[in-house]
């Protein structure tokens, strides 16, 4: 060899193919363990795999591959209690890995920064959105809970509140009127509770069988869509009821409500009498 000649680099050493692939699998567990909320069962399950694989002697016709078969039905375990997105981001880092055992080949390399740099952004604003609606639902869930009013379909309504009344069923009736709407409904009676409200209410009933099945025409229910992320609203105009025998009892009054958790039930946030 001539002075002038440079001797060439010795290769990289390259990671055996079954070591590669241990590593791989197990990258990709660590990294859906924590979007599988923590679970054990995929690890569970797993493991039984090897241990049925080893109790078989199936493990003979694996060529050593019994643990990586375990390890590859805990990631799709994982995988199974995950969103697709965490399965593009594990995709990518496990090509991340691979492309890195193989330098300096980098084509592989930038492949999976590429699945990591976008997985890994639409993960983090799709679980922005849904960590941004379960607040908002669990706002308006202890909203309800706090006021201790149900929520119901508004079609529903006079006949709930005809029925309460009609048995004197306070508790229930109370129940479906949030807190402005109880005062106002106890207000318009002269009374100091709406427990006192229904029961007096309760007193006028000359036909309670008949009292409890009003008809509203549809007229009478005014939907208004939310704007904005506001929830919707509604009027209900109780004072158009009417029964199949004349004057079975007390009118039912006028309620405004408000949309509960955009769906077709609604709390009743506001009541006045009929003039």
């Amino acid at each position: 060899m001539s002075a002038g000649e440079r001797t060439p680099a010795p290769a990289r050493p390259r990671w055996p193919v079954r070591v590669l692939v241990g590593v791989v699998l197990l990258a990709a567990i660590g990294l859906l363990w924590p979007f599988a909320d923590w679970s054990w069962w995929p690890i569970v399950g797993g493991l039984g795999a090897l241990v049925l694989l080893y109790l078989l002697r199936l493990d003979r016709l694996l060529f050593g591959w019994a643990p990586h078969l375990a390890g590859l039905v805990t990631v799709v375990l994982m995988a199974a209690r995950s969103d697709p997105w965490a399965w593009g981001l594990a995709a990518g880092i496990a090509a991340l890995g691979v492309g890195i055992a193989r330098l300096p080949d980098k084509r592989l390399v930038f492949a999976g920064g590429g699945l990591v740099l976008v997985f890994g952004i639409a993960y983090g604003i799709a679980h922005f959105r849904t960590a941004e609606q379960r607040h908002q639902e669990q706002a308006q869930a202890a909203a309800q809970q706090a006021g201790n009013v149900m929520a119901l379909a508004p079609e529903l309504l006079p006949r709930a509140v005809a029925r309460g009344i009609a048995t004197g069923d306070a508790r229930t009736t109370c129940d479906l009127l949030g807190a402005p709407a109880r005062d106002q409904f106890a207000a318009s009676l002269g009374v100091s509770d709406c427990a006192a409200a229904v029961h007096q209410l309760a007193a006028q009933v000359t036909d309670s069988r008949a009292y409890a099945s009003p008809r509203v025409p549809s007229s009478a229910l005014v939907k208004q869509a939310g704007q904005a992320g506001q929830p919707g609203s509604a009027t209900l105009d109780g004072c158009q009821a009417s029964w199949l025998v004349p004057s079975p009892g007390p009118k039912l009054g006028r309620f405004t409500l408000t949309q509960f958790q955009q769906g077709d039930r609604y709390l009743v946030t506001g009541y006045a009498p009929c003039r």
